[in-house]
């Protein structure tokens, strides 16, 4: 595993060869880990990815200017992936400024992502106009961590609502 990661990490520098500035800013990429199933003898099975954001290499990962998220890990590592999009969606919205890079592991993500939004974007704007996290998030990590994101602001709330109309899937 600590090969692919370490081959992952030249990625981006190879793509900023071609690419300048991907060095700068944040990534807003939408990250899930699946729950944990046991087999009938017994043995955890679990997706790769969801192994590779279980690891102390990604957790504690050192600082990396090409993988600076917008997610917090505890909303990555939230296997509730419903509560996990509803904390990754707020903390882009408020980041959007640093935001250059948008994206997911599998294209299928980011269409749920925007899917998401679709569906819950008039919820997200009451969320963020209130500075309250929904009370659709129980997990404990979860609501720690967005404590540090209280500054949810009216401001954020005019600025995104001016820009992002989501009206049968062409806003």
């Amino acid at each position: 595993m600590e090969r692919r990661q370490l081959l992952y990490t030249l990625l981006l520098p190879v793509m900023h060869l071609y690419v300048p500035g991907l060095n700068k800013g944040k990534a807003l990429y939408f990250l899930f880990v699946k729950a944990e199933t046991k087999t009938q003898g017994g043995l955890l099975a679990r997706p790769v990815l969801t192994s590779n954001y279980n690891s102390d290499l990604f957790k504690y990962r050192p600082y990396e200017p090409y993988n600076v998220y917008t997610s917090p890990i505890e909303a990555i590592l939230c296997s509730d992936s419903c509560q996990s999009m509803y904390t990754q969606m707020p903390c882009g919205l408020l980041m959007r400024e640093e935001v250059l890079r948008l994206g997911a592991i599998f294209a299928s993500a980011l269409l749920l992502a925007i899917r998401f939004l679709q569906f819950n974007w008039k919820q997200l704007s009451d969320d963020i106009s209130s500075g309250m996290l929904n009370p659709k998030i129980t997990d404990p990590s979860l609501i720690e961590c967005m404590s540090k994101f209280s500054n949810l602001t009216q401001n954020l709330l005019n600025s995104s609502s001016e820009n992002v109309k989501v009206k049968n899937g062409r806003g």
